[in-house]
């Protein structure tokens, strides 16, 4: 791969980063006067931690990464607007996505003024290895991948997105939502190839452009809070920090996120209960005869195809069970995406979807 100066756009590798009061300073027992900030004590009247060191430090214990490897952002959206604005020069460079896919991608790419090539997936939601880098030029610097994918819930094996990384010039960024619900795969990880050569100094050279996107928001249950965490090259870090808003994640976000990943015992209850109904869903519908696809998922939700997609969406809504269209041709369409929920969730939708079938 490129070094990561000569990958990053020119503005980028120059800048000055916004300083902040709360970066120049660090201490205690001290009277503040620096910040305009309002004086009159409330839990809230300071400016939060820059830096989120202490969130930081819990989220690497977690994940087995060092601090110096993290970002955290305003969630996954703000870490890929972020990637993207730091890498890709504006109407000059391209990044490649797939479909079907996370569109925010898409839209980033589009919003900054990036060209971006989408690529179909095969017939099993697989990208088409042997033809991939036909899309790929010099002006290519980014690579997107969603695993588990969203909408379709399958895995891309990871040797395969190492070949990728192993080949290309550019950042290859993975997005791991969903990966606390992966149970069929013994390493699911891209961390993995942050975790192989944990010290940066002797990091092989062909993973240190992999990028890895993970969230609060899907198994920890922190989708109100906004909490998005990029795990990356301390190099690369660097930069993006260049490009973060210093204050993008607030002092409540910062200490509601600690309290529940201090509480991991409770994270691993909850994720169980969610793989054991995405099993009980799942062969459910499975059963159902009037279902053309039921796809298997590594996510908390499971992708249907039904000819009467529409219909039976809007059957779904008359009971006040809400789902999701996902109808993207040409790979796929008449598509419904179910978000695996309660026990007592997934029984309403269980009796709605077998009354469906008697109409």
């Amino acid at each position: 791969m490129k070094e990561f100066g000569d990958i990053v756009r020119e503005n980028v590798k120059g800048l000055q980063a916004y300083s902040c009061a709360r970066a120049e300073f660090e201490g205690t027992n001290v009277t503040l006067l620096d910040a305009n900030e309002n004086p009159f004590a409330s839990e809230y009247n300071r400016y939060p931690d820059p830096f989120q060191r202490e969130l930081k430090r819990e989220i690497g214990r977690l994940k087995g990464v060092e601090v110096s490897r993290l970002v955290l952002g305003n969630g996954s959206d703000e870490l890929i607007d972020m990637l993207i604005r730091t890498v890709c020069t504006p109407r000059r460079d391209n990044m490649l996505v797939f479909s079907p896919g996370y569109s925010m991608y898409e839209v980033s790419g589009r919003v900054n003024d990036v060209e971006v090539r989408c690529l179909e997936l095969d017939g099993e939601f697989q990208p088409e290895w042997n033809t991939l880098f036909d899309s790929v030029d010099r002006f290519t610097k980014m690579i997107f991948f969603c695993t588990p994918n969203n909408p379709v819930g399958n895995v891309i094996p990871l040797e395969r997105i190492r070949e990728v990384a192993s080949r290309f010039d550019g950042i290859v960024v993975v997005d791991e939502a969903y990966i606390d619900f992966v149970t069929s795969v013994a390493v699911p990880t891209a961390r993995a190839l942050l975790d192989e050569f944990p010290n940066v100094t002797i990091m092989r050279e062909d993973c240190r452009n992999v990028v890895v996107l993970q969230t609060l928001s899907k198994a920890w249950g922190l989708a109100g809070l906004r909490v998005g965490i990029c795990m990356a090259d301390p190099e690369l870090v660097i930069y993006l920090n260049k490009v973060k808003p210093p204050y993008n994640i607030g002092s409540l976000t910062q200490r509601r996120a600690l309290d529940v990943l201090r509480n991991e015992a409770d994270f691993l209850e909850k994720v169980e209960a969610i793989k054991r109904e995405r099993k009980r869903v799942i062969g459910f519908l499975r059963n159902l005869s009037w279902l053309e696809v039921v796809c298997d998922s590594e996510a908390n939700f499971v992708l249907i195809r039904c000819e009467r997609f529409r219909e039976l969406y809007e059957y779904l809504v008359e009971g006040g069970v809400i789902v999701r269209v996902r109808h993207i041709p040409p790979r796929l369409s008449c598509g419904l995406r179910i978000t695996i929920g309660t026990r007592e969730e997934n029984d309403l939708l269980i009796e709605r979807l077998k009354k469906f079938g008697d109409l």
